[in-house]
């Protein structure tokens, strides 16, 4: 397989283990919510019927929401400094590879929110997420996913050198360290377990591992 074709497909790698890790997680979130509730149930009832009544414990909807709220608050955060422009951005990231800092720029003559004043507001905000994606991405210089936004704006790519390779590697192991970290919790485990049984081992095993009996 020629070298360009490997280096893409881990750039693509990359990407997708990226979108994969952002959902495990949110399910992550979600599963620690429902697992110590059942906890509770089980070995502290009187703290999961005040939670119950002060409604301190959340539903799986309400955890949705939760989820939701925060990305819309992290999303604010992001549109208040979207506006600073390409150089000052380019200037605050000096010591950048350039080839992460051209890519960043040329994707910035398309998509900075100063571009997009008579854009229709479904297409504004499509474009602001990209911008705001590259920014983070200059800043955490990570060269793939720069790389992709410039693929879907259709801009000039860069070559993929050997150094920028072995990068994309290590995050890509990185990457999935963190999802098989997430994936081997207790919380996780339960829930995915598939019988009650199941279910109440795995809070069971947590228990004893916290109140070891003498």
């Amino acid at each position: 397989m020629p070298l360009n074709r490997k280096e893409k497909f881990l750039v693509t790698r990359l990407v997708g283990l990226k979108e994969e890790l952002a959902i495990t997680r949110e399910t992550a979130m979600y599963a620690d919510h429902e697992f110590q509730k059942a906890f509770n149930e089980k070995y502290f009832p009187e703290k999961a019927n005040q939670n119950e009544i002060d409604k301190d414990i959340s539903t799986g909807d309400e955890n949705e929401e939760e989820i939701k709220k925060e990305r819309e608050q992290a999303q604010n955060q992001q549109q208040e400094t979207s506006e600073t422009s390409t150089e000052e951005t380019l200037s605050a990231n000096k010591d950048v590879d350039p080839k992460i800092k051209k890519m960043f720029k040329s994707i910035a003559k398309e998509v900075h929110p100063d571009k997009l004043v008579s854009l229709p507001h479904e297409e504004k905000q499509k474009q602001k997420d990209l911008y705001q994606a590259a920014r983070r991405a200059l800043e955490e210089e990570d060269f793939a996913s720069l790389y992709t936004i410039c693929k879907e704006l259709d801009l000039e790519l860069p070559e993929i050198d050997e150094e920028a390779t072995a990068k994309i590697g290590k995050q890509i192991s990185s990457v999935k360290m963190e999802i098989n970290r997430l994936k081997s919790t207790f919380m996780w485990q339960w829930l995915f377990a598939t019988t009650k049984e199941q279910k109440d081992n795995l809070v069971e095993q947590l228990f004893q591992r916290m109140y070891p009996r003498p």
